[in-house]
């Protein structure tokens, strides 16, 4: 089957939960045409290398600022977002036309869809939580999403229906029928290995700029109050570069085998919040410390969340005091999933009726 697989490049967190997808469909025989842009598809095109083909996409305006709210920036910035999903609709509807595509998989790309095609979408955020829980302006998101969304034939949600990780994110919703939303469990491109946890702290910095880079300073300047065997990733694909500064191993970027050995090695996981690194450290049973992306409420109702629940702690950035915080971390039980993402990968191959 001739597949366009379509990922959001905010970040890279849909590219990499992509992977375990879009690699099992490779390897079942199917043609993958992958679909993104910028940091995603270099991603993408250095993991998968010629077996998949490779369209680059417009991009859709960054909602992030270090400047102002992520809620505020993305009222002004939704107008643009809108016009790229028309664009992005009419040429993913000529892809499909030229190219034969036979069923399209979209993680989070509003326009990717096609009503002669069989197209679904995955994505987690079925609400945009408000920064003040205002019952009205949640309302208003998940209206929002179900209109942008209910031309898809079934939403994928990567998250379980009970003992969730996304709680509000992606349950207990109002406009979206049930029957239209299918839970497959959480993706993740990391396996488990029985390895010795000889990494004390494993701080993996990641998401999309300027936020990504902010949290690198902030990282750095406490780095010094950590003791013991100390990894550190960058995020930033290209030119891989290893370096040593005073009992830290910095890199610039993980491939696959790297990340999945320094990730099982590592006894505490400091990162972003981001729901792609929440399924990480669930699919390989990791103690986690977690710093939400300023003004992203997303990002800070995850971290609530999943503190509230006895989960991983978490901390504001401008209240981040690394050694206490990351001793405190470890003192939080981890998330035990109800099944992994080999099972998750067989239920939305079913759903998708790419496995039949």
């Amino acid at each position: 089957m001739k597949i366009l697989y379509s990922l959001c490049s905010w970040g890279l967190g849909h590219a990499t939960r992509g992977l375990p997808v879009i690699r099992r469909l490779i390897k079942d025989g199917n043609e993958v045409i992958v679909y993104t842009y910028g940091r995603s598809l270099e991603l993408l095109k250095s993991e998968l290398k010629d077996g998949a083909r490779y369209i680059e996409t417009v991009p859709y305006p960054s909602p992030y600022s270090d400047k102002i709210g992520f809620a505020f920036r993305f009222v002004r910035v939704a107008p643009k977002i809108m016009r790229v999903i028309k664009e992005e609709n009419k040429e993913v509807s000529k892809i499909v036309r030229e190219n034969k595509i036979g069923l399209i998989i979209s993680d989070s790309r509003f326009g990717s869809y096609c009503r002669s095609v069989p197209s679904y979408l995955i994505f987690h955020q079925l609400r945009f939580i408000s920064p003040l829980r205002l019952p009205p302006a949640e309302m208003a998101t998940e209206f929002y999403n179900h209109y942008l969304q209910n031309k898809f034939d079934k939403i994928i949600v990567p998250d379980y229906e009970e003992n969730s990780l996304s709680g509000d994110l992606s349950h207990n919703l109002r406009y979206f029928k049930r029957e239209n939303i299918e839970y497959i469990g959480i993706l993740s491109d990391f396996e488990k290995i029985e390895t010795d946890e000889d990494i004390d702290y494993l701080l993996s910095i990641s998401g999309p700029e300027p936020t990504r880079t902010a949290l690198e300073k902030k990282l750095f300047s406490q780095i010094h109050l950590l003791k013991g065997n100390i990894a550190v990733a960058l995020g930033k694909p290209g030119e891989f570069t290893k370096e040593t500064a005073g009992n830290a191993t910095v890199y610039s970027f993980l491939e696959k085998a790297r990340r999945d050995e320094l990730m099982n090695r590592a006894k505490i996981v400091v990162s972003r919040s981001g729901y792609t690194t929440v399924m990480d450290v669930a699919e390989i049973d990791k103690k986690a410390f977690f710093i939400p992306t300023p003004g992203q409420t997303e990002q800070v109702y995850l971290a609530k969340h999943l503190e509230k629940a006895g989960f991983f702690h978490s901390v504001k950035q401008g209240k981040l005091k690394l050694d206490a915080d990351t001793e405190n971390a470890s003192k939080y039980r981890g998330f035990k999933p109800l099944w992994k993402t080999a099972d998750s990968v067989e239920r939305l191959f079913k759903i998708t009726g790419v496995s039949k």
